[in-house]
């Protein structure tokens, strides 16, 4: 089972993620703490994994995970912070996502440009 190289294991960690576990099919699970205190977790390859969280970032819609906080909330469950919390910490977990996924990238190229791995398919 393919692990994450240690260069995004120290980044991870200067970011306060950490791996939950990986999967039988190459994929990691990683976790960050909102601000909110929301438990965030990602699922992505890894093989290709700076170019998978950077999909991951692109692809993240702030409404959507706001609609679906205050939908949650509005079920009734306990715990969730209030509207203008939600969307704060939405904009926070989408600034996270974007400077991981920047670090990331900006790891493989030193990577490749040492000639540690072949360049990636960004």
């Amino acid at each position: 089972m393919p692990e994450l190289r240690q260069e995004y294991l120290d980044i991870l960690e200067k970011r306060e993620w950490s791996v939950s576990s990986y999967t039988d099919d190459g994929r990691v699970e990683i976790e960050w703490y909102s601000p909110a205190g929301e438990d965030f977790i990602i699922c992505v390859g890894v093989e290709k994994f700076p170019d998978e969280v950077l999909d991951y970032s692109d692809s993240f819609d702030v409404d959507e995970h706001i609609a679906m906080w205050i939908e949650t909330k509005q079920n009734g469950t306990h715990g969730v912070p209030g509207a203008r919390q939600i969307v704060h910490d939405a904009e926070e977990i989408e600034k996270e996502l974007d400077e991981l996924a920047f670090e990331l990238q900006e790891a493989e190229r030193k990577l490749w440009l040492t000639g540690i791995t072949a360049p990636s398919a960004r």
